[in-house]
């Protein structure tokens, strides 16, 4: 009797230990969420444009101090850019590159990169800001459909006292340099490129 009853208690014990392995679900981790690329890096392209911003910014006042007709010339055009600095290699050797802001009615229209894969004599080795003034909308068009190169015949102008006055247009376009150290020779932006991105595209 004693050794049935024991039976009887075992069997209802497993049978209630299976009831309830049954009802409660099998525990799980629950699966990392795993953060994209996106989401983890925030981009810096806003924040590098705003940078940009302030150095074409600091450039263009360098450039006024030293000749203050250059403010009457970009306010009078249709459309400016203006790149901060653009590397060039040793004198006679070598190209440049650099990457500028586009102004438009004093708005940031987009950016803009520049490079120059063959330079003549150049500043000295050293860097310089570079300013492009579009006199009229068919030259700032030409800019930015990709269709403006600057061949042997395009000159640029060093800033200094009376530059303003004195800087041509060639086919809508001129050109100011604001060497940042080194000679003064003067610089060739014979075969500079530019290409164009606008602001909403960024």
């Amino acid at each position: 009797m004693r050794y049935a009853l024991l039976s009887i208690l075992a069997a209802a014990a497993v049978i209630m230990t299976g009831c309830q392995s049954s009802s409660t679900p099998p525990s799980s981790t629950p699966p990392q969420s795993s953060t994209s690329a996106s989401e983890s890096s925030t981009p810096q392209s806003a924040s590098n444009r705003m940078a940009m911003n302030d150095q074409a910014q600091a450039s263009l006042q360098q450039m006024t101090a030293k000749d203050p007709k250059i403010q009457d010339v970009v306010n009078n055009s249709y459309a400016y850019a203006i790149f901060p600095e653009v590397g060039s290699a040793a004198v006679g050797v070598g190209g440049a590159s650099g990457n500028g802001i586009v102004y438009r009615n004093g708005q940031v229209v987009g950016t803009a990169k520049l490079d120059q894969g063959s330079v003549g004599l150049q500043v000295g080795g050293e860097t310089y800001s570079e300013l492009i003034v579009f006199k009229d909308q068919d030259a700032y068009n030409r800019f930015t459909n990709g269709n403006l190169n600057f061949g042997a015949q395009t000159s640029a102008t060093i800033v200094k006292a009376g530059a303003g006055g004195a800087a041509p247009f060639e086919n809508g376009v001129a050109i100011y340099i604001l060497p940042k150290g080194g000679l003064e020779a003067g610089v060739s932006v014979n075969g500079q490129k530019l290409t164009f991105h606008p602001a909403q595209q960024q």
